[in-house]
């Protein structure tokens, strides 16, 4: 019992940790403003001359490639978070302030914190937490429609987690509501002991805020992370 309980209050401080070093949202950049538009003479057209005769086009041959920037490549259809069989829910959690409800896996305990929650299963093997970051008036993240917002989303998701300890993020990927998933892994020390913990953040925008939602498991309870996260990607909803 011992053992578990120190697991289970690891977890806690892990997100605790995380949640106090984190900043009070984005921060949107000032567009340049332009007073004016300088006007430019018309060019004086050169004198009129006999055009060369254009050869006609060959019909056999191919249209030359147009390159197309990346950001501009709409972004193929999205798998879920996860595909594995969802842990059974309990109930719900809804968030003081309004901005986000999240299911509760049947056993866990809940803790609320200020601005976030902490959610535990009973022996410590796995936790979930859920943050509401505000998004930049005028300018929100990841709201692009049919194109590829991971990065963008990853870089909200390291830049709240990256001073967990041995945080180490992985590529991110899309995921079929509009967020991006991104696994991690990291440390966890104990008597001057560290642990390995590792886990999957799912991010996910809408006009108000960007809802992180961080699964972290010991080894023990690893084989349940993708259990868990397909739970918790169909409960997590903004309000």
């Amino acid at each position: 019992m011992r053992r578990k309980h120190r697991w289970l209050s690891g977890l806690g401080l892990l997100f605790a940790l995380a949640i106090a070093l984190t900043g009070h949202g984005f921060i949107a950049g000032n567009a340049p403003e332009f007073s004016a538009i300088a006007q430019t003479p018309e060019p004086t057209p050169p004198p009129l001359t006999s055009p060369d005769p254009t050869p006609p086009a060959n019909p056999d041959q191919p249209l030359p490639q147009v390159p197309v920037a990346p950001s501009a490549i709409p972004a193929p259809p999205a798998p879920p978070a996860s595909t594995a069989p969802p842990l059974p829910v309990g109930s719900n959690y809804q968030d003081p302030a309004g901005r986000f409800k999240v299911g509760v896996l049947a056993g866990y305990r809940v803790t609320p914190l200020a601005g976030a929650v902490i959610i535990e299963a009973p022996d410590g093997r796995l936790a979930y937490s859920v943050i509401a970051k505000a998004q930049p008036l005028g300018n929100p993240i990841g709201l692009i429609t049919g194109y590829d917002n991971s990065e963008s989303l990853a870089k909200v998701a390291i830049a709240e987690f990256q001073r967990g300890e041995g945080f180490q993020p992985g590529p991110p990927r899309l995921e079929s509501e509009g967020g991006a998933v991104l696994d991690w892994k990291g440390s966890l020390t104990i008597g001057n002991q560290a642990q390995p913990v590792s886990g999957t953040i799912l991010v996910r925008p809408n006009p108000q805020t960007v809802l992180l939602l961080m699964v972290a498991a010991t080894e023990a309870g690893q084989q349940q992370l993708p259990n868990a996260l397909s739970a918790l990607a169909a409960s997590l909803e903004p309000l």
